[in-house]
């Protein structure tokens, strides 16, 4: 059985991990894939990601890591995947999340979304901070996975000195 998760994942962090971890072990094949978002802007390309998330996930034996320049929708298709996982770290997570999983629902009734719901300490944990942390200099390390950090430093570095 096949599953994906997507997301913008600019840069992944240990709320995405704690989300990954749980779902994983349901899967047979479990797809993280990061996409792009039209109403977002990216501090890395989908291939820095997409390197970014291989390191970080590189312990765990079903991940398929890919990037993707599309519908989600699509790649499902394409892959043959049919559940969808999304993290919840919020009502106005959950009340989008819901939206998003009628929105997939209408392209292909048998897309199903399982919601899991992060912890506690997970809950303040986004991309967004993490990106605002490093614009100020303050120490990112207990918000990313471990595995990732020089590359996250390596590629953040090369564009704040451009």
């Amino acid at each position: 059985m096949k599953a994906i998760m997507t997301g913008s994942f600019d840069p992944i962090t240990v709320g995405h991990m704690e989300i990954i971890k749980k779902a994983c072990q349901f899967f047979d094949e479990f797809y993280v894939v990061a996409l792009i978002n039209s109403e977002k802007e990216y501090t890395f390309t989908l291939e820095e990601k997409k390197e970014i998330m291989k390191l970080a996930l590189s312990d765990i034996p079903n991940i398929k890591v890919d990037a993707y320049d599309g519908l989600t929708v699509n790649y499902m298709h394409e892959h043959g995947i049919d559940k969808i996982i999304r993290g919840i770290r919020s009502t106005s997570d959950e009340e989008y999340e819901k939206k998003l999983a009628n929105i997939m629902k209408s392209y292909d009734s048998s897309f199903e979304t399982i919601f899991i719901r992060s912890h506690g300490e997970m809950k303040n944990v986004s991309s967004s901070l993490v990106k605002d942390k490093l614009s100020r200099g303050e120490d990112i390390s207990a918000l990313i996975p471990p595995m990732a950090y020089d590359k996250i430093m390596e590629f953040y570095e090369s564009k704040k000195n451009k």
